[in-house]
């Protein structure tokens, strides 16, 4: 019971920042969905309260029949149309007064529009105005408590620092100081600051606040902790700058903000996005995966990959017995590779290979056809890919998914030069959890990876992929891996 325990508590860590890090863009859909719920429930009781406050029963029962299609759609249309994506930044402040505003407003447009449409004779059915008057004041009273409701939570949970945004500021000088004023004046806790980074050094004179270091190191920074918004201060007359420091940071699946000069001291344009803390910046990049996509993703790993997990354990169990009989070392072979973030973490495959203690694991060597290493057992293994099958338990612990790019050793080198110094776009593919199969493997780009040319090829599949995200996709690929295993083409 304690080693379950103790998985469980693993897997919800590791699986606990898909929503972490989209908990604020999340928020308007949560709403929307609160809201629709939220006028059928009242809608319902509405109706109960009319049937009992109106003397004719029969005709009150014959009335509500009717009344309950059309409140399920107003519910529908009410929740879309009031969601608004800057409610994130009302609750995060914590800032009543401009929640129950902006909420009102909305409310009372829809109630004007549903009543144009009523009195124009649009409808098949007009219904009671009591009815009509009780949804509406139960309803609005619903979402707007519900509203207050998620508010009161939120600044509970930034008192035990939980719905924190974590924010990074590139650049030093005036806007950067004004920044973060804003940033500690108006945030209401809601902000953690994580640093100020600039590879100027000689800006950094005429700061206020102390330069925490480089952009190397604020990559490095992003590799064992969450951020949620890097902004950058840089002039937009610095175009060059602005787009080599944009393609650094793209290695990181973190939204980029570019704050105009005139923060702090003038208006802001109506075109800018809004961070969720009371600041509007340019959006430079974004992350990989967005609102509702890391959510679902994350849902397919934990359902799908347990599901296979349970219908595979008597084969795995089987392939533990045959390696554990054919040559002496471990079975599970464990190495580092890159994870998302450009982070690393220990893969799981089961061993193919003569075990060598000793090895370097700074230098790694790429198995090549016929490698005097693979054994018996390890051949047939890497043939028909079910080496592979322990990166399941990694995609349950949260550092793998079903798909995505497939997890490169750290420090392998192509034609003796490390990936990264082959192509610039090669960190890019860090931008989502590396995946057990993916849209390189499917369109034949397996095994090692020996020329310049096979590097890049695989690259430019890698973030097709990341770039056209879908979940019918992943169910695709999925679907021909099958096909492509059947096959074992280029496995080795």
């Amino acid at each position: 019971m304690k080693s379950f325990s103790e998985g469980w508590r693993v897997l919800v860590r590791a699986n606990e920042a898909a929503f972490g890090r989209n908990r604020y863009s999340l928020m308007p859909g949560l709403l929307a969905i609160s809201d629709v719920v939220v006028g059928v429930l009242f809608a319902s009781w509405a109706e109960a309260l009319y049937v009992h406050l109106e003397l004719t029963k029969s005709m009150a029962l014959q009335t509500s029949v009717g009344y309950r299609g059309a409140a399920l759609a107003v519910a529908v249309i009410a929740g879309l149309a009031l969601s608004d994506a800057s409610v994130e930044s009302s609750i995060a402040r914590a800032d009543i007064g401009a929640l129950i505003g902006r909420f009102s407003a909305r409310f009372l447009k829809v109630v004007l529009v549903i009543a144009a449409v009523s009195v124009a004779g649009l409808t098949l059915w007009q219904p009671p105005a009591l009815l009509v008057l009780l949804w509406f004041v139960m309803a609005g009273a619903g979402m707007l408590g519900s509203r207050m409701m998620l508010s009161i939570v939120w600044r509970a949970l930034r008192h035990r620092g939980v719905a924190v945004q974590t924010i990074a500021i590139v650049g030093t000088g005036p806007v950067a100081d004004r920044v973060i004023r804003q940033l500690m004046q108006t945030s209401n806790r809601a902000v953690q600051l994580v640093g100020v980074f600039d590879d100027r050094t000689r800006r950094c004179a005429g700061s206020t606040f102390v330069r925490t270091g480089s952009v190397a190191e604020l990559l490095e920074a992003g590799k064992t902790r969450p951020i949620d918004w890097v902004l950058i201060t840089f002039p937009e007359s610095a175009e060059k700058p602005l787009l080599a420091l944009t393609h650094t940071l793209k290695s990181l699946s973190v939204p980029v903000g570019l704050c105009p000069q005139t923060f702090g001291i003038g208006s802001q344009p109506a075109a800018f996005v809004d961070v969720g803390v009371g600041l509007t910046v340019t959006m430079l990049a974004d992350r990989a995966l967005g609102r509702w996509s890391a959510l679902i993703k994350t849902a397919e790993d934990l359902i799908l990959g347990g599901l296979i997990t349970l219908l595979v354990s008597p084969l795995l169990l089987l392939i533990a017995l045959a390696i554990a009989l054919d040559s002496p070392g471990p079975i599970i072979f464990r190495q580092k590779r890159h994870a998302e973030n450009n982070a690393e973490f220990d893969v799981f495959k089961f061993r193919t290979m003569r075990w060598q203690p000793d090895a370097d694991a700074r230098n790694v060597q790429q198995t090549l056809r016929g490698d005097p290493r693979i054994t018996r057992v390890g051949r047939f293994l890497r043939k028909s890919s079910l080496d592979e099958l322990p990166q399941l338990f990694n995609v349950l612990r949260g550092e793998m998914s079903l798909v995505g790019p497939r997890p490169h050793a750290v420090n392998m080198r192509t034609e003796e030069r490390l990936c990264h110094e082959i192509s610039a776009r090669y960190p890019h593919r860090h931008r989502v959890k590396p995946g057990i199969t993916g849209w390189s493997q499917v369109n034949g780009s397996r095994g090692a990876v020996t020329t310049t040319e096979q590097l890049v090829r695989r690259l430019e599949l890698d973030l097709y992929y990341i770039e056209n995200w879908s979940l019918r996709f992943d169910l695709w690929i999925l679907l021909r891996t099958i096909w492509v295993v059947v096959r074992t083409t280029n496995a080795h």
